[in-house]
């Protein structure tokens, strides 16, 4: 399955309320309530899906995930820190790369961002990433046609590559008992708020777009 997740996981939240002000204290501007429908992890540029899921938070944006990644601590990121303090708060982004940032006791951890190269590796390894090694990511075949037609530099980046991707499901874990990517296709639909932000559209630079989203 080639997947695409926009997620910000919070764990064990307690009995929060869904709703307009929930959505306003962290950081959202200008989204607009929809409809009730079931939660999608892949939503467009301006949708927001936010559900609970037993005692954990999830909130769907595309674009959120590059406020958990600024080198300093934006507005948003504030307002989730503020709101959960206690909380680990994961965010992903999967599709064409893997970005994701991890908050333990309202402070980053760990940060990685690996597309068609390194662009961000913060923090120590944590212990989903540390035993994973070529070995465990490719199968014998794999890891000996790789070794024998890609270069050192390029057998790294997609070992990296690997890693980032395997670690970020394995993470998914510490919120479901099990990882994202081994749910049957009935345990995605849960019960979920959707909102939009119309100001977005027609607008073509996706830098804007992205910023247009967010309290600064």
């Amino acid at each position: 399955m080639g997947w695409k997740i926009y997620v910000t996981f919070i764990k064990d939240v307690g009995d929060i309320e869904i709703n307009d002000t929930l959505i306003k204290s962290l950081g959202f501007k200008d989204f607009e309530f929809i409809e009730k429908t079931d939660f999608s992890e892949r939503p467009q540029s301006g949708e927001l899906y936010i559900s609970k899921y037993k005692s954990h938070l999830l909130i769907a944006n595309a674009d959120l995930i590059w406020q958990f990644t600024k080198p300093d601590i934006t507005k948003t990121v504030r307002n989730f820190i503020e709101k959960f303090p206690s909380s680990e708060i994961f965010s992903l982004n999967l599709g064409y790369g893997t970005y994701y940032c991890l908050i333990e006791n309202g402070k980053k951890i760990r940060v990685r961002e690996v597309g068609d190269e390194i662009h961000q590796d913060f923090g120590e390894q944590i212990p989903e990433e540390i035993n994973l090694k070529p070995e465990d990511l490719f199968d014998e075949n794999e890891l000996n046609f790789m070794k024998e037609e890609l270069s050192k530099e390029e057998f790294e980046q997609q070992y990296q590559s690997n890693l980032a991707f395997e670690t970020a499901f394995e993470l998914t874990k510490r919120f479901f008992g099990i990882r994202y990517d081994e749910f049957d296709i009935k345990d995605y639909q849960f019960d979920s708020l959707k909102y939009r932000n119309f100001k977005i559209d027609g607008i073509r630079d996706s830098g804007i777009q992205t910023e247009m989203q967010f309290e600064q």
